[in-house]
């Protein structure tokens, strides 16, 4: 009977999600601030295509001249939509696909985990909020920050994970693997959650009085599990982020001190915008954490803190705090800690903590049910939240301006390309020139007097040409360099020159006929992370395979 309920409420979770995505069910695409998904899903498959895994740098980014994006870009939400493509999507439709998907892994994974300490209802309430948060819209509709968007509502499921695994040492591999999602899917947001996973798992271990150093270390290994996979990505981000320009990123615009919210914006005002966000209190986007997302969890921790039996308020008031901390660093009056911690510049709109504000607004939400010991009363009340916050919210999710006939091949047009692959140019272009590109990149070696091009391919990992030379000559492709370009000349590893204007690679060539092979190779540090990656997924594999041997004994 118990499974029976918990799938009806599953259904009915699913069912409302809908409200947030069923505009992307209609033929065709939507305008976005983030307008460069499908330029990057038509690249990451390329990648893949031509033998690149993990895919790192991208051949017609950075205006046609290359570009190593994914080696510092999240890859996974691109990886999700991928695999929708390689099923016969579209690059649009599997894009649409990833973006509601993301809405379903979220109320699925925040039902779960406030399940575990609200029971069933509760966690449906927790749900149903956590979905329904204008920021969740933002992030799909506005802004499509698909990478966001996919952190955002993975972390319900790390939340679930750990707890299981803290409290009855279950699900391991599902923690490992929820972690390494999460890592792989947004930085930033894998940076902002993390000293409340820690936070989290102390307080966790204290309430279960494990907390010692056999329960600490035991929760460090799938810890360490999850940055062994995704270490891939992780590392070269972190190791080799001197190979590019970062400063750019928080520069100019992006400089967070001129985007905090007001009060009003965050607390108050329903305004609904799809512009940007802009210098001082007047944004054309909205910044709201949503009225019944902060006034239902304040009911709660109120009438929970009266109660006599106090036992149920330690996890509503760990969470009540983490809310008010990360709703204050989207105020101005947080400056002084960013200002204390530098690398949080990075982070350049101060609003993206309301990511964090509205999962820990969620889940005390949820906690209300506790309040009401009559199962019909909780029922309605269920019912009742559900109602109102779909009618408060389900507004937002709908985008500015659709293009019902939009197509793969209009998107990749020329034109589009052009500006797909400028978008973010400067943050992560490398620091091999003096000067970024201003013009797209011409489709063929630039070669001096006496040259001839007989074939030309460029690929991500590799550029192939023949070439005959009346005299010494020189090449220049259209390439930027990044580490680890390797040239061969008639089979011979040969050397190369970078030109200081936009640090693209040249060469000398003799006179004769010539056969020119450029590789692109890893760097001791990718090579480093990768192998850490495949030495953590076999050891998963091997130790998953013995668990189970033993299990059947």
């Amino acid at each position: 009977m118990k499974f029976k309920k918990n799938i009806i409420l599953l259904i009915c979770l699913f069912l409302i999600s809908i409200f947030t995505f069923y505009r992307l069910l209609q033929p065709g695409y939507f305008s976005m601030m983030d307008d460069m998904h499908v330029f990057r899903l038509d690249q990451f498959d390329k990648c893949l295509k031509d033998g690149q895994i993990p895919c790192r740098f991208i051949q017609d980014g950075g205006m046609g001249y290359g570009y190593p994006l994914f080696n510092y870009y999240s890859p996974l939400a691109y990886g999700v939509a991928e695999v929708f493509h390689l099923t016969g999507f579209s690059f649009i439709n599997s894009l649409k696909i990833t973006f509601a998907l993301c809405h379903v892994i979220g109320i699925f994974g925040m039902y779960f985990f406030a399940s575990l300490f609200w029971g069933n209802l509760g966690g449906f309430v927790s749900a149903i909020i956590f979905l329904l948060a204008p920021y969740q819209a933002t992030d799909s509709f506005v802004r499509g920050a698909i990478a966001e968007s996919l952190a955002i509502n993975i972390i319900p499921w790390v939340f679930y994970f750990l707890t299981k695994f803290i409290n009855s040492n279950k699900n391991k591999f599902f923690l490992i693997f929820s972690l390494t999602a999460l890592l792989l899917s947004h930085n930033l947001t894998s940076l902002a959650i993390a000293p409340v996973l820690v936070i989290f798992s102390f307080f966790l271990l204290f309430k279960n009085k494990k907390l010692n150093f056999k329960s600490i270390l035991n929760l460090t290994i799938p810890v360490l599990f999850s940055l062994g996979l995704s270490s891939f990505f992780v590392l070269p981000a972190l190791l080799e982020k001197n190979l590019v320009t970062v400063d750019t990123m928080t520069q100019g615009y992006f400089q967070y001190i001129i985007h905090f919210a007001t009060l009003d914006q965050l607390f108050i005002s329903r305004f609904w915008g799809f512009g940007a966000s802009l210098w001082g209190p007047v944004d054309d986007m909205a910044f709201s954490i949503g009225l019944i997302q902060w006034l239902l969890p304040l009911i709660s921790i109120i009438f929970l803190f009266f109660k006599k039996n106090k036992k149920n308020l330690s996890f509503p008031l760990l969470f009540f705090f983490i809310f008010l901390f990360f709703v204050f660093l989207t105020h101005n009056k947080s400056t002084f800690i960013w200002k204390l911690f530098p690398f949080m510049s990075f982070y350049q709109f101060p609003w993206r903590f309301l990511s964090i504000a509205i999962f820990a607004a969620s889940f005390i939400a949820g906690s209300i049910i506790l309040l009401i010991n009559n199962k019909k009363l909780q029922i309605l009340t269920v019912v009742i939240i559900s109602i109102t916050t779909i009618l408060l919210n389900f507004s937002y999710f709908k985008e500015d301006i659709w293009y019902s006939n939009l197509t793969d091949n209009q998107e990749l047009s020329s034109d589009r390309i052009l500006a797909q692959s400028a978008a973010g140019l400067k943050d992560y272009w490398p620091k091999y020139s003096q000067n970024f590109p201003t013009a797209f990149a011409p489709n063929q070696p630039i070669v001096s007097q006496g040259v001839v091009i007989n074939y030309y391919v460029k690929k991500s990992n590799r550029v192939i040409l023949t070439a005959i030379a009346n005299s010494n000559a020189q090449i220049t492709l259209p390439l930027v360099y990044f580490p680890n370009w390797q040239l061969y000349i008639d089979r011979q590893k040969s050397d190369f020159q970078i030109d200081q204007d936009l640090g693209l690679i040249k060469f000398n060539l003799t006179s004769g006929n010539h056969s020119i092979v450029l590789k692109l190779k890893n760097t001791p540090i990718r090579n480093i992370a990768n192998l850490i990656s495949l030495i953590s997924f076999i050891s998963i594999i091997v130790t998953g395979i013995k668990l189970k041997r033993k299990n059947e004994k």
